[in-house]
């Protein structure tokens, strides 16, 4: 999908991957997953000014970060609310071709099999990263 580097954080050190790519950090960086792992790596990635956007949903009450790097580098979070006002937007853009989602779709399901689709993505399970229901 045009990626010029990618890294698999369960077999390799993200950090040290990205930061051979780009050796004065990021500009900005989406977190995702939800995780604090990932928010600590962000932070580290960062180079002074940068912009952390916080996307994921986490399953605990509270992030933690290291404030010595975050006022040393001048780091600026910003919570980012999935879908807010964009569902509408999004659709159009891809009714334009705009938009072409065909390579995040991980799997399909009819309108009957809603509750399937939903439980599947509620949890994470199989790989997904988008589920597409079919009307």
């Amino acid at each position: 999908m045009g990626a010029t580097w990618t890294g698999n954080p369960d077999t390799s050190d993200i950090v040290k991957g990205i930061l051979k790519n780009e050796p004065s950090g990021l500009d900005v960086l989406f977190e995702c997953c939800g995780q604090q792992e990932a928010v600590d790596q962000a932070v580290s990635l960062l180079k002074p000014g940068g912009m952390l956007l916080i996307v994921g949903i986490p399953s605990f009450d509270r992030w933690s970060f290291d404030v010595d790097d975050l006022r040393r580098k001048e780091i600026t979070v910003k919570n980012v609310r999935r879908q807010n006002e964009m569902a509408e937007k999004t659709v159009e853009m891809i009714t334009k071709g705009k938009i072409i989602p065909d390579r995040m779709l991980t799997h399909t399901y009819e309108f009957e099999q809603i509750g399937d689709a939903f439980d599947l993505v509620d949890n994470y399970r199989d790989g997904v990263m988008k589920a597409m229901i079919r009307f």
